[in-house]
């Protein structure tokens, strides 16, 4: 009798096999990547045309930063979602709460549209440009972060924040009544990290999301 080894399948092809059978996935995996069938009515060229941009736009601010012209058109949307918040965060009585809440609500907004999008009806493509807006919102944040010390950048008065009324600069408020002010270097520098690092990932989330429609759900 001859005995004949069992020839394992290539890594690949498990891979594939594994990644058909998402039924299989942990339910962790299937949270993050495991999208919601598409199909023609959802409008696919124009999600490829989204992402492109996406991606491009993510390069821009990338090697741009708070100057890229991407950033500051989005300065102009994000600014009025900004005020909202003091207004929003006021409620609760706190200065530092307050100033604090402008930075916080225009963050806080798109990941509301991001969580509508992803948790029930599970249009992660969707969910992740939600998501990279928020992230975008930390390259925003970030140059008022930096300028808590020098307070050089002009403000919505019309003014600088050396010319102002002190707890008017926002982050040169929240970062002096907390003891942080001679670290706002480094804050702003990880904010900016964060932001850049989760906007790239955001990209990648999406063309994840387009891949496995193409490859797992395409009829």
């Amino acid at each position: 009798m001859t005995f004949v080894p069992h020839k394992k399948k290539p890594l690949l092809a498990r891979i594939l096999e594994w990644l058909n059978d998402s039924e299989e996935w942990p339910v962790w995996v299937q949270f993050f990547l495991l999208p919601r069938p598409l199909g023609r009515e959802n409008f696919f060229a124009a999600r490829v045309v989204l992402l492109v941009a996406m991606a491009f736009f993510t390069l821009q601010a990338i090697a741009g930063g708070y100057e890229s012209w991407i950033a500051q058109f989005l300065h102009n949307l994000n600014l009025p979602v900004h005020e909202t918040g003091h207004i929003v965060f006021g409620i609760f009585g706190k200065p530092v709460l307050t100033s604090l809440g402008g930075s916080l609500f225009q963050t806080i907004m798109p990941l509301v549209f991001c969580f509508a999008l992803w948790i029930k009806p599970r249009d992660l493509f969707g969910a992740s440009i939600a998501l990279w807006w928020a992230f975008e919102n930390l390259i925003d944040v970030a140059p008022y972060i930096e300028d808590a010390l020098p307070m050089k950048l002009m403000l919505i008065s019309g003014g600088t924040g050396a010319e102002a009324p002190y707890g008017f600069h926002d982050w040169n408020f929240i970062l002096s009544e907390t003891g942080l002010l001679l670290k706002c270097d480094s804050i702003a520098s990880a904010v900016y990290a964060v932001g850049y690092l989760g906007m790239a990932l955001c990209v990648l989330w999406g063309t994840w999301s387009l891949l496995y429609y193409l490859v797992y759900q395409r009829k």
